[in-house]
């Protein structure tokens, strides 16, 4: 990718609180050469499985389940029909199953939450996508079925209007603002993160949404204020620029699992720069934090009760356990998902 080179030389000048602390760093070196080799038009096809710890992670289940060997000898002595040797899930499910089944799941949390259905929307097949599957003459993915799911738990506690700022710090695959902006095209969205990150999650948003929707990191690296955000527009900026957002007034703070793998201290320093400048903050977390060794993962796990402390003058509005659109989503000793608003001193 041609601007990897810019954006890095950029990103190391910065501050070490904006650098890769030890949970990322694992993944920067071999993150960098693989994107500069990877043919970006199987970006989602799972050749790249470095690329699944920042969103790149769709699969399709292959149940082979192998049968337990005193099971085969059982079936062989006194043959059973209730003796299950097939390789099929639970209650013979099959994958087509699971897949309408999180369908179904959206289009009720969609008319629950008055979110616009599942059905009038479909994810790009841009990536060469693995998942890819068809339901009512649209395309899906079990992913973009997950992020659905999460704006409509967002609207079910404070609903969006279409027309609001958003913030997101980690945005990844780009996969959250594809549904976003597929719903709600008026919104104007800043998305910050790492370097190489950025790069993937724009070159997926750009063919997701259109050219015309992004303003690319090559132009806002040279950004030394917000004076050029343009309404209606989803901007790529490095996390190195967060400092400009400070007294930059928007409404929503958007932040998916990303503050997890961060130590709590540098996590503090990204809140300082937007705390009681936005209205509303989502968060989907680790409950208890993410994986920590004396060598790898974070230094010092983050839990609910940090993020609730370090959110001074915001009322929690709603906790509740994270989900993806056909399970829990439990890594890490489960995750929870909350939103808070800003209290209005009197």
């Amino acid at each position: 990718m041609k601007f990897l080179k810019e954006l890095l030389n950029d990103y190391y000048k910065s501050p070490s609180t904006f650098q890769a602390s030890r949970y990322w760093k694992k993944y920067e070196d071999k993150i960098i050469e693989e994107i500069k080799k990877a043919d970006l038009n199987k970006l989602r096809s799972g050749v790249y499985s470095v690329f699944a710890t920042f969103g790149f992670s769709e699969y399709i289940y292959s149940p082979k389940v192998k049968m337990p060997l005193y099971l085969k000898l059982l079936k062989k002595i006194k043959p059973s029909r209730h003796i299950v040797t097939h390789p099929d899930l639970p209650y013979s499910l099959k994958l087509k199953d699971i897949r309408e089944m999180a369908y179904m799941n959206c289009v009720n949390q969609g008319k629950l939450t008055n979110t616009k259905s599942i059905a009038k929307i479909e994810t790009s097949d841009y990536g060469s996508p693995i998942d890819l599957f068809q339901l009512e003459g649209k395309n899906y993915t079990m992913q973009f079925f997950s992020y659905y799911i999460r704006l409509c738990y967002f609207n079910g506690v404070t609903k969006l209007k279409g027309d609001e700022v958003i913030v997101e710090l980690g945005s990844g695959s780009g996969f959250q603002i594809e549904i976003l902006k597929k719903i709600y095209p008026d919104l104007t969205i800043l998305c910050f993160d790492l370097p190489y990150i950025l790069l993937l999650g724009e070159n997926y948003l750009c063919n997701a949404l259109g050219n015309n929707t992004i303003v690319k990191s090559n132009k806002t690296i040279k950004w030394e204020s917000l004076d050029k955000i343009e309404k209606g527009k989803v901007h790529m900026l490095g996390n190195w620029k967060f400092p400009l957002l400070k007294d930059y007034k928007f409404d929503i703070f958007w932040n998916a699992a990303s503050f997890g793998e961060m130590e709590p201290d540098i996590v503090r320093n990204y809140l300082s720069y937007i705390l009681q400048s936005c209205n509303i903050i989502y968060l989907l977390q680790a409950r208890k934090g993410k994986e920590s060794t004396s060598e790898e993962g974070v230094v010092t796990p983050i839990k609910f009760e940090d993020y609730d402390s370090m959110l001074q003058n915001y009322k929690l509005l709603d906790k509740n356990d994270a989900f993806q659109a056909h399970r829990r989503l439990s890594q890490s000793g489960g995750y929870f998902q909350a939103v808070w608003k800003l209290e209005t001193l009197k």
